[in-house]
């Protein structure tokens, strides 16, 4: 069975938080660890338009996850602080639970865990030179369900998770992140059920920075063209420090989607900075097989 689908899209919180007193007293901490962020609040009707440009976006991709008919869908993320803390950071992680459970406000969410495409990949990387740490009990976050929300809001396929450490330093190279992309790419097109990809994250943003609330929608823009050209493969020449540099570490997890579709150029991609903490960004890849 081929692989079938892949797409990528933002995770930042606000996206999946009701517009008006929602959205406004989850950010509040936000507004006020940074000013030019809080001078910049969007209104009501800049977070309900947000809102809706964002629900469009997933509509699309995730049009085109059900038109691939997926029987596994695996979700490459970052920690942060939830599952890994100081004491073990891994910087490639496979979820081989039975099942996987998160919450996010008042949304719940739970999934069959595909442990076998799990032990997979494990294998493969072993094979391959790629030693990913592994594990069982681990908890969904926001990285996972507020793009999940939306695109696969009921339970219908397993799920894999796979992390990618974009959070604490030394974090991998888009080089690395590549290759480990092209391995799942391996691996999927020699499973017997059909296989799609979703990473999550960015785009441009600062979390825990000097200069939270700042956007390099020059970079990002930038980005996306590269993937619409087909190009991606010339991103794993970057290094980390000017990915890091626009706030776009996170684009570590696009990075091993990238890797697994190759060449192949973006159907459809979504901008929209939030004005005041995150560039949010969505591409689909119809054509990967």
């Amino acid at each position: 069975m081929p692989f079938v689908a892949a797409v990528a899209a933002s995770h930042a919180p606000n996206i999946l938080l009701e517009p008006g007193p929602e959205w406004d007293e989850f950010m509040q901490l936000h507004y006020r660890m940074a000013p030019q962020a809080a001078s910049s609040k969007p209104s009501l009707e800049a977070q309900q338009k947000l809102r809706r440009d964002a629900e469009k976006a997933y509509a699309a991709l995730r049009a085109d996850l059900e038109a691939a008919e997926p029987d596994v869908l695996i979700v490459v993320a970052n920690d942060q602080f939830v599952n890994f803390v100081f004491n073990n950071i891994p910087t490639f992680f496979v979820t081989l639970a039975d099942e996987v459970k998160g919450q996010f406000t008042r949304h719940k969410f739970h999934y069959r865990n595909h442990k076998e495409l799990g032990r997979a990949i494990l294998k493969a990387g072993i094979d391959r030179g790629i030693d990913f740490s592994f594990g069982e009990y681990i908890e969904l976050q926001h990285t996972q369900t507020v793009p999940l929300y939306f695109l696969l809001p009921e339970p219908k396929i397993p799920i894999l998770p796979i992390y990618v450490n974009t959070w604490v330093d030394p974090i991998p190279t888009p080089r690395r992140c590549y290759q480990i992309g092209e391995l799942i790419r391996q691996v999927a097109d020699g499973w017997k059920e059909r296989v799609a990809i979703l990473a999550t994250g960015g785009l441009s943003h600062f979390p825990g920075s000097p200069r939270i609330g700042e956007i390099d929608t020059q970079f990002d823009h930038k980005l996306l063209e590269i993937l619409r050209d087909g190009r991606g493969r010339a991103l794993a020449d970057y290094s980390v420090e000017e990915i890091s540099k626009a706030g776009d570490s996170e684009f570590l997890n696009w990075m091993v989607v990238i890797g697994a579709v190759g060449d192949a150029k973006a159907s459809e991609t979504f901008y929209m900075p939030d004005h005041v903490a995150t560039g949010w960004g969505f591409v689909s890849w119809k054509n990967v097989e």
